[in-house]
C-alpha cells in the first residue's frame, strides 16, 4: 500500500473557475488508493506521466505498480510523491507524505 494523503492540494486552473470543482470531500490521512478512486469517481482523470524515465527510481517503482500518474517522489526522510489529475481544463496535484 502506498502513502497517506497530505492535506495539500494544488489546483492549477485554466478557464474553468476553481469553485466548479469542490474538493471538500478530500481529507487528510486517507490512503492514496482511496483518494485515487474517489477522484476518479468525481470525474478526475489521472494524467499519465510520459517522462517517467526522468523521475526518481522510487517514482519509477510506483509507476510500474500501475500508478502512472506519479510525477516524481522524494525517497529520503518522508518518501513523498506527487500525482497529477485533470478535469476539464483544470489540473490537480496531489502530494503524499509516506509509503504507508
Amino acid at each position: 500500500m502506498l502513502t497517506k494523503i497530505l492535506a495539500t492540494f494544488f489546483m492549477m486552473s485554466g478557464s474553468v473557475a476553481f469553485a466548479a470543482n469542490d474538493l471538500s470531500f478530500m481529507t487528510e490521512g486517507k490512503p492514496y488508493n482511496e483518494v485515487k478512486q474517489t477522484l476518479i469517481d468525481k470525474g478526475w482523470a489521472p494524467i499519465k506521466n510520459t517522462r517517467i524515465d526522468r523521475a526518481s527510481l522510487y517514482a519509477q517503482e510506483i509507476y510500474n505498480m500501475g500508478m502512472t500518474e506519479v510525477t516524481d517522489c522524494i525517497s529520503m526522510e518522508i518518501d513523498g510523491c506527487t500525482f497529477l489529475y485533470q478535469k476539464g481544463k483544470q489540473t490537480l496535484e496531489i502530494k503524499t507524505i509516506t509509503r504507508q
